[in-house]
C-alpha cells in the first residue's frame, strides 16, 4: 500500500518535530513554508496541514490560492482557534487547538489521519477566486476576523 502524501506548512517546524515519528509508517510528510506562497502544488498531496501561530499566518493561509481538498489548520494560539471555531463546519476543513495537552492533540490528529480520504477527493478544492469583487469581500472578511479577535 502506498503512503499518503501530506504537505505541512509550518514556519517554525514544531508540528513535524512533535508528530512525524508517530505517523511515519502511514504517511510521507513534506514540509513547506507560508513564506513560499503557492510554491508546492497542493494537488500533489492527499492532505494538507497548515500550522498557524499568529494572525499574520492566518491571513497568509486565507490568501493562498490553492489549499488542497483535505485541509487541517492547527492553531498554536488558543484565542485564534476559539474565534474561528465556526470554520469547523466547512466540510473538508478540520481545526485543531494545539494549545491542548499533547495527548489530546494526538487523538485529534489520529482521527484526522485515520479518516478515509475517499469521499474527500470528490470534494472541490478550497480556494478563493482571483476576481476583484471577491478580493474586496475577502478584505472585508479579514477586517471582520481582525475585530473578532
Amino acid at each position: 500500500m502506498e503512503k499518503e502524501r501530506v504537505l505541512v506548512r509550518d514556519n517554525k517546524g514544531f508540528f513535524l518535530k512533535m508528530f512525524k515519528r508517530r505517523f511515519k509508517e502511514e504517511f510521507d510528510f513534506y514540509e513547506d513554508s507560508f513564506l513560499l506562497g503557492n510554491g508546492n502544488n497542493s494537488k500533489d498531496f492527499e492532505r494538507s496541514v497548515f500550522v498557524v501561530y499568529d494572525k499574520n499566518e492566518l491571513i497568509d493561509f486565507l490568501k493562498l490560492d490553492k489549499k488542497g481538498t483535505n485541509v487541517m489548520v492547527c492553531f498554536f494560539n488558543k484565542d485564534l482557534h476559539n474565534s474561528l471555531m465556526h470554520f469547523d463546519e466547512i466540510k473538508n476543513l478540520k481545526l485543531i487547538d494545539a494549545s491542548k495537552p499533547r495527548t489530546e492533540i494526538f487523538k485529534d490528529l489520529t482521527s484526522y489521519f485515520k479518516k478515509s480520504s475517499d469521499f474527500i477527493s470528490k470534494v472541490p478544492e478550497i480556494k478563493f477566486s482571483g476576481s476583484n469583487i471577491y478580493q474586496i469581500k475577502f478584505e472585508s472578511f479579514q477586517r471582520a476576523l481582525f475585530f473578532m479577535m
